[in-house]
């Protein structure tokens, strides 16, 4: 995905001599290539307390969190949602 934007930028950037608007969205896309792309996974802009965030890192799986508060948000999420099965199934043996 990162090749087919630097493509379409070079591409737009190629057509917008006589277009500037073509220009504006040759920095539209630079913008996001810049925001929405940080070293070769995406991330999803949310706190860390939003419901449905999918955890610290933004994901729910996979990638490690960015900074040690983060970490440790993941850790206690994790052991509070291990308390909350144990207390709601007791004989499943975890």
């Amino acid at each position: 995905m990162n090749i087919l934007i630097v493509v379409a930028v070079l591409a737009l950037i190629g057509l917008g001599f006589d277009q500037p608007l073509l220009w504006l969205a040759a920095a539209a896309l630079v913008f996001y290539l810049v925001r929405f792309y940080e070293g070769g996974t995406t991330t999803t802009k949310s706190s860390p307390g939003t419901p449905g965030s999918g955890g610290a890192t933004g994901g729910g799986g996979g990638g490690y969190p960015k900074t040690y508060r983060d970490f440790r948000l993941r850790k206690e999420r994790q052991e509070r949602w291990d308390r909350r099965y144990r207390r709601t199934h007791p004989g499943s043996g975890r």
